[in-house]
């Protein structure tokens, strides 16, 4: 475990800290699965759609939100989103967060990726096109390692 900790700080990871990364209701699942509720953000203020989805597959050949292969997780409607995600030990998960103030208007993407019983998680760019490429090919580094250590 110690190895793949040391290869999560590679990737930027951190252990989630519920006021820092605007997570709530961290709990363990009798299966095992950890849930908890993310904040996007205010609809409002981000330059396009906020979403949330479980990654399976990572297509590097695409620039968009295309490139993830996997199930969508609800968003709330109205004034602020949240989206509640359950994952799995090895799971990845990402959520498209709004940042920025109403002059001044943006979004990043949240990568999650639970390991041993505790959430971790980066932040990537997700407003230009280079910074949707960066973003998808570190997220597909991430699950690629995830993959290869089962």
């Amino acid at each position: 475990m110690e190895g793949k900790e040391v290869k999560m700080w590679e990737f930027g990871l951190e252990k989630v800290d519920e006021e820092k990364h605007k997570v709530r209701s961290v709990r363990k699942l009798p299966d095992g699965r950890i849930a908890f509720v993310v904040f996007l953000g205010d609809p409002r203020k981000a330059t396009s759609k906020l979403w949330a989805k479980k990654v399976k597959r990572v297509d590097t050949t695409r620039e968009n939100g295309y490139a993830f292969e996997g199930e969508f997780f609800p968003t709330g409607r109205g004034k602020y989103t949240n989206t509640e995600m359950i994952l799995s030990d090895r799971e990845l998960a990402i959520a498209v967060v709004q940042d920025g103030s109403w002059k001044h208007p943006g979004q990043h993407m949240k990568i999650f990726v639970v390991l041993g019983g505790e959430i971790y998680v980066t932040v990537g760019g997700w407003e230009s096109k280079a910074d949707k490429i960066q973003t998808i090919h570190l997220v597909a580094e991430i699950l690629n390692f995830l993959n290869s250590n089962k």
